[in-house]
Order: structure tokens, then C-alpha cells, then sequence
């Protein structure tokens, strides 16, 4: 693409804000013309950022992927801060303050007085209750994990109740929230981006418009939409923000730009977007950067918080046996998969937890070591365990990289000696047939929705429904009652012990899944940036109140 093209590409494309009014009005002479020349400079306190794909809503209870406009119009109770040794803190949002029950199973919550949303109305107690029960009565509701806790809430999710009996509002500043069994990562949990409080009578007025369009959506977060398409996305200061303890929002107002790869590189590289995210682009070109001395100053990097695996049906053919399932783990060259498709960029994981996650046991580090001629020996040794066909599932939507490592994992065991081929489904046949429990083995990637090691290890073993709809269909149900007691426990060294056991037993005694690697998040800040600090957990979508743009920019 030549810069004129890219210019006419990007006149249709990019709000008129970076583009000069004649990049719409092309001449020969134009088309001849670097990008950069036909950039408007930006307006100070402008942040220009691409993302790969639209957005398609802005209803946070149908979604779990498009976070980016939730974490930063609304808010949350409770927030997470990242400190300068890389540890993580709840801090306080929305919630003034809190206790906590003798027995662990009530939260009285005090709210700040001085909460608005963008129309000027107080946040009320009862706003939050209406946006926690909504997680679990709203049609299509995605976020029922997040709410499913709370006393009641089985009979709101069947219809039977519209509030359930652990939520109470007290008064316009408080509320109680009442859960079924004490969990001791409660707190984390209300910092994630599922709980975000909405306005309880602006949302009944939209009703199932929520969420679709500016008009029809609004939270108390320090940014409001203003323009909302497939191409751009504006947000800006909500004048009513009242900002927490000593932040102060240097981002007046963002673009968030929808890009492709190649444009999103040469619109940064042309000063049209004042960060970029090298998750959106072609690994080749981040080699780009990372070995370029003007980019060396400009790079910021977080370990995401996450694990990538391969699942194993505990259920089908092959599978069934344990030394198979520890064979496919030692087989497995997890090292070269991290070289070959992400230049070493992240680290091996042997369990279930990623570092920076609280639970995260160094201990139960190191032991997974590649040793291909011991797994081929151990499944030579199993008569006929080389003729079962084992089915490695594909994505159809899987971009490159996944499709590449499950052609890696197919050749390590295959040299193995296993009889393994990759099968394609269509997005929906895949998600179909794992939450049937049908896939016998697949790749997959976790990043912590909030920092709590129940996040990951309930989430996927929690019990027989969770099992079953991961397609791991562990069933031992001694282990399975201990993952779901121990988000009960209140000790915290009594849970931190439980949890990096049942670690243990799940990976290392039972080998449900391979545990592979987690891996880092690159961003390049462009010139206009002072600095950024990218969310806790590693995502693409970030706080803009964690970005600062230079004087005058």
C-alpha cells in the first residue's frame, strides 16, 4: 500500500480529527503524499489508540472481551493498583469503606457521597444491587459467575425471585451483601470489570437498547461515550467526576481507532496513534521495535497475568489413561513453542496459577521437564496406545500463532508416537461441542479476571458442571469438593497451602491439562506520551487514567 492509498484508506476510515479537510478532496498530487502530511496535529489532551476489532457492545453483563469501554466509563467498588515492585492492592472505588461478618458471610458497604454518573445522578446503593442482580436475571447475561454467589441468586437465575434475599439496601449510601458461603476473594472479585455499576434507572429506560449506542449508554467512571461506531470510538471527561484520593486524568478525551494489522503499524509509525498495542500487529514487525534504538526508550511491557494450555479430555480414548496424559506432557517442547511463535517473550508455567497471581507457588515450579524419549517409551510400553486416534481441536477463528502451536504440539506427539491429527470446527461447533465436554483436546489461554487464584482454579475444576463444560470432564469428586471449600477458608496461609496442593495433585497426580507458558504484553508509546502503566493483569484494554501525555500535548 503506497502512502497516498493508505491516506484514502484511512479518509474513511479515522475520525476527522486526524486528518486535514483536504485528505477527503485526493489529487495525483496528494496521492504522493506521506501519511504523516495529511495528519491534523492533536488536540491537547487527545489519546489516539487502535484495537483490532469493534466493539460490539457496551452492555458489560454481554460481554466478556470487549472491557475497554467498561473500565473506563463506569465504575466499581473496589479497584486494583499495581505497585512498584509489581504487587497488586485493593483499593477503594465506589465503596468508602467496608466490614466483613464474623462468620465471613455478610459486606456492609459504605459508598463515597460524591459519586456521579455522567447526567449528573448520585450512585445510590441501590443502583448497585440493581447491577449485580442484572448479572444474573438480564437474558444472555454472561457474567453470572460474578454474582452467582450472593444468597438468592439461584432463584433470581431461574425466574422464581427479581432480587436476591443476600442483596439489602439500607439506605442511599449503603447496602449488605450476603453470600451463600463465605469466600475469602470476594474483595478482588468486586474489582473486576463484570462488576461495574450502572444506573438503575437509566438502564430500565434503555431497556434492550443498553448498552447499543451513546444515548443509550451511561456508568459513573471518569469518561463518557460520545461517538460510538464500528470504526471509532470517543470517550471524554465526565464533567461530573469526582477523581479518587491524588488521581489526576491527564486524557481529556480518546479515539479508539478500529485498524487492521498493517494500517494500525503505519498509522502509529505516522503519528496517528499515540500508543501501540503489538498484540494487534504481525510479529514480524514487533522485532521491528524491540531491536530499534529509537524505539528502546518508548517500550513498556507487563507479563500478563495468564496461562495458555493444552486440555485434555480425561473421558476420551486415549486420554483415559494417566501415564498417556504425563507422557503428552513431557513430549510437549513448551520452550520451543515460546521461541518459535513469541521470541521467548514469557515464561514457562508447570501448574495452574501465572505469576503475579496471589496463589502462585514457586514450589510447584521446574518439575515439568521436556523429555521426549521417556514419553515415547512410556506410551510404547501401553499396548495399542499408538493406534487410538487422538483429536487435536481447532478454531476456525484461531488466528495464526494458535493454529501454528497446535501444528507444534501435533509434531512432538506424533514423534512421540501417538496417532494425532488436527480437526477444524467453526467458532460456534467449537464452543458447542466444549461445553458438551466433546473436545478431546484443545488449546486455550486464561487471563485473571480478577487477582484470586478461585479465578483460575474454580473456574475450570470447581465442580462437575465446570469440568464437563471446559471438556477436561475431571471427576474425581473429593478433589473437586475441596477446590469449591477452599475459596471458603479464611485463613489466608491455611488457603494459600490448600490451593498450591490441590495445584499439585490436579497437574502433577492426575495431569488434567499441559500447562505451556504465559507470556508478555508489549506496548510502543508514541512521542506525545510521558508514560503508562498497562492494566494489572496484562490486557489489551487499559485505565486512560493510567496514561500521561506530556506537557502541552
Amino acid at each position: 500500500m503506497t502512502a497516498g492509498m493508505l491516506a484514502l484508506t484511512l479518509s474513511a476510515a479515522l475520525p476527522g480529527s486526524l486528518l486535514t479537510a483536504r485528505a477527503g478532496q485526493e489529487t495525483e498530487e496528494d496521492r504522493t503524499e506521506s501519511f504523516s502530511e495529511v495528519l491534523l496535529p492533536a488536540e491537547e489532551g487527545l489519546l489516539r489508540i487502535g484495537f483490532a476489532d469493534p466493539v460490539s457492545t457496551m452492555d458489560i453483563h454481554k460481554t466478556t472481551e470487549d472491557y475497554l469501554v467498561p473500565l473506563n466509563i463506569y465504575e466499581r467498588l473496589f479497584d486494583i493498583r499495581v505497585n512498584e515492585d509489581g504487587t497488586t492492592e485493593v483499593t477503594n472505588g465506589l465503596a468508602e469503606a467496608y466490614t466483613v461478618s464474623e462468620d465471613g458471610l455478610t459486606y456492609h458497604f459504605t459508598l463515597r457521597s460524591d459519586a456521579c454518573f455522567s447526567d449528573g445522578s448520585s450512585v445510590k446503593a441501590s443502583d448497585v444491587a440493581f447491577s449485580l442482580a442484572r448479572m444474573l436475571s438480564l437474558p444472555g447475561s454472561v457474567q453470572t459467575d460474578f454474582a452467582d454467589m450472593i444468597l438468592g441468586a439461584g432463584k433470581v437465575m431461574s425466574g422464581k425471585e427479581e432480587m436476591p434475599e443476600g442483596l439489602r439496601v439500607l439506605d442511599d449510601t449503603n447496602l449488605e451483601i450476603t453470600l451463600d458461603e463465605p469466600f475469602a476473594g470476594y474483595i478482588h472479585l468486586l474489582a473486576a470489570p463484570s462488576c461495574s455499576i450502572l444506573s438503575e434507572a437509566f438502564t430500565l429506560e434503555a431497556g434492550t437498547r443498553y448498552g447499543s449506542s451513546c444515548q443509550d449508554t451511561m456508568g459513573s467512571g471518569p469518561y463518557m461515550v460520545t461517538e460510538y461506531t464500528k470504526e471509532c470510538i470517543t470517550l471524554e471527561k465526565n464533567p461530573y467526576y469526582h477523581c479518587h484520593d491524588q488521581e489526576v486524568l491527564s486524557v481529556s478525551k480518546a479515539e479508539i481507532l478500529t485498524l487492521q494489522p498493517a494500517l494500525m503499524d503505519q498509522t502509529f509509525a505516522d503519528g496517528g496513534l499515540d500508543i501501540l498495542d503489538t498484540n494487534f500487529i504481525n510479529p514480524d514487525v514487533v522485532k521491528k521495535y524491540v531491536e530499534s534504538e529509537k524505539w528502546s526508550s518508548r517500550l513498556v511491557s507487563r507479563s500478563r497475568v495468564e496461562i495458555q494450555y493444552l486440555m485434555l479430555n480425561l473421558e476420551e480414548g486415549v486420554l483415559k489413561n494417566p501415564r498417556i496424559r504425563k507422557a503428552i506432557q513431557m513430549a510437549i517442547d513448551r520452550e520451543e513453542i515460546l521461541d518459535e511463535l513469541y521470541d521467548q517473550s514469557g515464561r514457562l508455567v508447570d501448574g495452574i496459577y501465572p505469576r503475579g497471581l496471589i496463589g502462585y507457588c514457586e514450589d510447584n515450579q521446574g518439575w515439568l521437564q521436556y523429555d521426549p524419549e521417556e514419553a515415547k517409551r512410556i506410551i510404547s510400553d501401553i499396548p495399542g496406545a499408538g493406534e487410538i486416534r487422538l483429536e487435536l481441536a481447532a478454531n476456525s477463528e484461531n488466528n495464526t500463532r494458535k493454529l501454528a502451536m497446535l501444528e507444534l504440539i501435533r509434531q512432538d506427539l506424533s514423534d512421540a508416537g501417538l496417532n494425532v491429527s488436527i480437526v477444524s470446527y467453526d467458532a460456534d461447533s467449537f464452543l458447542h461441542l466444549r461445553k458438551a465436554g466433546k473436545l478431546m483436546a484443545y488449546t486455550g489461554d486464561w487471563s485473571a479476571d480478577y487477582n484470586d487464584p478461585d479465578n483460575f482454579i474454580y473456574t475450570f475444576f470447581g465442580s462437575r458442571q465446570k469440568t464437563l463444560q471446559r471438556s477436561s470432564n475431571f471427576a474425581n469428586e473429593e478433589i473437586i469438593g475441596r477446590i469449591s471449600k477452599a475459596r471458603t477458608l479464611q485463613d489466608v496461609n491455611a488457603r494459600a497451602q490448600e490451593y498450591a496442593e490441590l495445584e499439585k495433585i490436579l497437574v502433577r497426580d492426575h495431569a488434567v491439562w499441559v500447562p505451556l507458558f504465559s507470556t508478555n504484553h508489549l506496548f510502543v508509546l508514541g512521542e506525545r506520551v510521558e508514560s503508562f502503566s498497562p492494566f494489572w493483569a496484562g490486557w489489551n484494554s487499559m485505565y486512560l487514567k493510567d496514561v500521561t501525555l506530556k506537557k502541552g500535548q
